[in-house]
């Protein structure tokens, strides 16, 4: 198998493509379990719904866009979550090159943090 690397991927138009520079699916329950991931090197469990994710390469800076979700407490599956990356002002840290952290919660109270069995974060730059 041949491998392709490149600095920039554009459409035909020459538009920019923005593929995700990390990605993880991860559960969140009991002992923290990444599934399947790009880039990155591991989870980090602060606690009930907070975690950091560690990336492998770090990125160029840490102005990129993050996306999450988050569903499901142990056995039982739920779409009514909240997912959020954690700001400083609430006791976390700013994300990094190499790190970020998210708390995942209750939609029903958002100040309520839960583990969640599947979680999925994607940051693109």
């Amino acid at each position: 198998m041949s491998t392709i690397k490149v600095d920039n991927l554009q459409t035909t138009s020459g538009a920019g493509l923005f593929p995700a520079r990390a990605w993880v699916n991860f559960d969140g329950t009991g002992t923290v379990a990444i599934r399947d991931d790009g880039n990155v090197s591991s989870i980090t469990d602060y606690g009930v719904g907070n975690y950091g994710v560690n990336f492998s390469t770090s990125l160029s800076s840490a102005n990129y866009a993050t996306s999450a979700h988050a569903s499901g407490e142990g056995t039982s599956y739920s779409l009514n979550s909240q997912t959020a990356i954690y700001p400083s002002g609430n006791g976390g840290t700013n994300p990094t090159a190499s790190f970020f952290r998210i708390v995942t919660g209750n939609s029903g109270n958002a100040s309520t943090k839960q583990d969640k069995a599947y979680i999925h974060v994607m940051a693109l730059m």
